[in-house]
């Protein structure tokens, strides 16, 4: 696994995403996380993790898919998806 700043732990993957601007507030960055999370669901993880900025738009997107914030870093949060 990849030690980056949405890591919490060895087994738990990490996500990372972004669009280019003109793709945004279409629905593609719902779809692409939906989907994420229904093959992390197929494969078998517990859980997925990430950070965000604070002021990122996506940081409601997130939220909405159920994604809970873990930990606090300032301009930054830590936020964990517990699979089905």
């Amino acid at each position: 696994m990849m030690d980056d700043y949405g890591h919490i732990d060895d087994t738990t993957p990490s996500l990372a995403m972004s669009l280019y601007k003109e793709y945004r507030r279409r629905g593609f960055g719902t779809k692409m996380l939906e989907d994420m999370l229904e093959l992390l669901r197929k494969k078998g993880y517990a859980k997925v993790s990430l950070s965000v900025q604070k002021a990122n738009y996506a940081l409601r997107m997130y939220q909405k898919a159920g994604f809970e914030i873990v930990a606090d870093h300032g301009e930054e949060v830590l936020m964990v998806y517990f699979v089905d």
